[in-house]
């Protein structure tokens, strides 16, 4: 390799270096960052097993989503009263978690 080359191989990584760098800088979007829940691990995963109890995660898997609109008020309207049930709070007790925000207890 002749001076020359080496000469231009140097300055090209140089300015592609600071290219790199000023693009990186001009990014106007904050990064997202993850904070604490307000929602307990057990309240998640009660509230997910009622989810696939009322019905609910079947009619949004279902090939007819948004075609059977009976099943699925039925489906929200089943997810709706066990949410608000004392089985929800016997589902967190048993996942570990104290109930918080459950209508009557």
């Amino acid at each position: 390799m002749s001076t020359k080359n080496i000469i231009a191989s140097v300055v090209f990584a140089s300015v592609a270096a600071l290219g790199g760098n000023a693009m990186a800088n001009d990014n106007p979007h904050t990064q997202p960052v993850n904070t604490a829940s307000a929602v307990s691990r057990a309240e998640v995963l009660a509230d997910l097993q009622i989810y696939r109890e009322s019905g609910l995660a079947a009619v949004e898997q279902s090939e007819s989503y948004g075609y059977d609109i009976a099943r699925r008020e039925a489906a929200e309207a089943k997810y709706a009263q066990l949410r608000q049930s004392p089985y929800y709070a016997t589902l967190v007790k048993r996942f570990g978690g104290t109930p918080t925000n459950v209508a009557g207890l």
